[in-house]
């Protein structure tokens, strides 16, 4: 950076034998720095600087005059305390606890320190997620610098919402999304009158902002873009009519699947009859069904099945079969196309986001964890759609079936590792007991429990820090790995202990 440079020199050589360069005493009116002396002009941008380069931040041109109108802050702004926890979370220490801080800050009614604000804001920007947690301990402070910067302004989607034909493209995103909210017929109307000169990639972002909520009044829109030329226009206008469980899409491809999945009962035996589609026709094309993919094991006519599977909501089967999904799940393992079944209906479940089809498919996976049939399923992403309740119950009952040591990669270990979700004080006690006890084992090696270590990071952020003192116990410190394992069990335990006296504070 050029005006680093010239500040190092001038420190070196002295102010007295050196001039500043117009370049420099422009950047001090870009910084807002009034200048009184040399000395004192160049330490300050010095500091901002060191800042700046700490950051990895640079300030914008602001051609407006900033509002001097003043706020009324009417939240209160956290304590010193909880602002000092603040900047270890920022500096990398518990990184992974800001989204419990300003979870627990919005829930108390407190604001986030002012200081603090550009920062997070700046990262928000670019994290769309982190947005999402800190809209709501920002305070009227916050609100009103929002509206300083420009490029802070798309965060709260703080733009004057345009007529429609006057708007630019990212512009009408957001009236769209607005409009979807308050009034779903005009927004419709909107895209009907523009479609044909969008672009094709401003016509995917609108099908995005429509599949975040499907409704039935979107319905007549997304039936006629089934013809349309472009393929990923077809395939977009698809996936969302297939989460409306009442299109007739829906409707019309579950009627296919009953025609071709026959339940067979033989005294107390039940068993399903599958039939693939020999050919398809082109009314199932139009609905979705691509010819040329194979995405399961037996060859295209059982991808053109999975895909049909895939697409249906899975809660269309317990109405089917008048059972619940663990049940409909046995049934389903009795065909000698099992295997291509529930791989679609866990794709079905992603699809429409069902919590219950998650929970039931990640529990039949641990229980079939030693099946080499069902080795291959993949099931990590049905992680981000079971509920904190289902992963505790599919975790607890993996871990008490479970004898010794846990398998690096079987399906429970994935669970614990990957999934997002509240740990109950049941399900902590249980891993934690099972680590210390493996420890102590005499076939215990440093390279069998690898995997645990990610288990127990996972688990600092996740467990409830109020059993900090119960799980700093029984840890076997005589144990002739201990040494290979001290470092992340005193990370674990000092995580849960910042967290508990993280909460405190923000909670007094």
């Amino acid at each position: 950076m050029k005006i680093n440079k010239e500040i190092v020199r001038i420190a070196l050589v002295g102010t007295q034998r050196s001039n500043l360069s117009l370049e420099l005493i422009q950047s001090f009116k870009d910084l807002g720095i009034q200048q009184k002396n040399k000395e004192e002009s160049i330490l300050t941008i010095a500091a901002i600087s060191a800042k700046m380069q700490k950051l990895a931040f640079s300030p914008i041109k602001i051609n407006h005059k900033p509002s001097s109108k003043i706020w009324q802050e009417t939240d209160l702004v956290c304590n010193k305390e909880s602002i000092k926890h603040l900047y270890m979370i920022m500096d990398g220490a518990f990184e992974n606890a800001l989204p419990e801080y300003l979870n627990i800050l919005a829930s108390q009614k407190k604001c986030l320190p002012p200081e603090i604000l550009p920062n997070l804001l700046e990262r928000s920007v670019t994290n769309p997620d982190l947005w999402g947690q800190l809209k709501n301990n920002i305070g009227q402070r916050g609100l009103w610098l929002i509206q300083q910067n420009p490029n802070w302004k798309q965060l709260t989607k703080l733009k004057i919402l345009n007529e429609w034909d006057e708007a630019l493209n990212d512009e009408r995103l957001i009236i769209l999304e607005h409009l979807l909210e308050n009034d779903p017929e005009i927004a419709i109307e909107k895209l009907e009158d523009s479609w044909s000169s969008e672009s094709v990639n401003q016509k995917i972002k609108f099908l995005k902002i429509l599949e975040k909520n499907p409704d039935t009044s979107i319905e007549p829109f997304l039936e006629e873009l089934l013809d349309d030329r472009r393929k990923e226009i077809r395939r977009a206008a698809v996936q969302i009519l297939s989460k409306i469980p009442s299109s007739s899409l829906s409707k019309r491809t579950f009627e296919r699947l009953k025609k071709r999945i026959q339940i067979h009962k033989k005294g107390k035996k039940i068993t399903l009859e599958i039939s693939l589609p020999d050919k398809l026709e082109n009314d199932m094309i139009r609905d979705g069904i691509d010819p040329r993919i194979q995405w399961f094991k037996g060859g295209v006519k059982a991808s053109r099945m999975g895909q049909m599977i895939a697409l249906v909501s899975p809660e269309l089967w317990l109405q089917e079969f008048e059972k619940e999904a663990e049940d409909v799940l046995v049934l389903f393992e009795t065909s000698e196309w099992s295997e291509l079944i529930i791989q679609a209906i866990i794709e079905a479940t992603i699809l429409h986001q069902n919590k219950d089809w998650a929970r039931a498919l990640l529990s039949f996976s641990i229980r079939q964890k030693d099946n080499p049939t069902w080795q291959s399923l993949n099931i990590n992403r049905l992680f981000d759609h079971i509920s904190n309740d289902g992963f505790n119950t599919v975790a607890v009952n993996g871990m008490k079936a479970t004898k010794g040591l846990l398998e690096e990669n079987s399906p429970l270990t994935l669970l614990l590792k990957n999934c997002k979700c509240l740990w109950n004080d049941e399900l902590t006690i249980l891993v934690i007991r099972n680590l210390q006890n493996w420890l102590i084992g005499e076939n215990s090696r440093y390279w069998n429990g690898w995997h645990y270590r990610t288990i127990l990071k996972n688990a600092s952020y996740l467990c409830n820090p109020h059993l900090h003192q119960q799980l700093i116990l029984n840890w076997p410190e005589e144990s002739r790995i201990w040494s290979s394992w001290e470092k992340e069990i005193d990370e674990f335990l000092s995580t849960l202990h910042f967290r508990k006296k993280m909460i405190i504070a923000l909670e007094e």
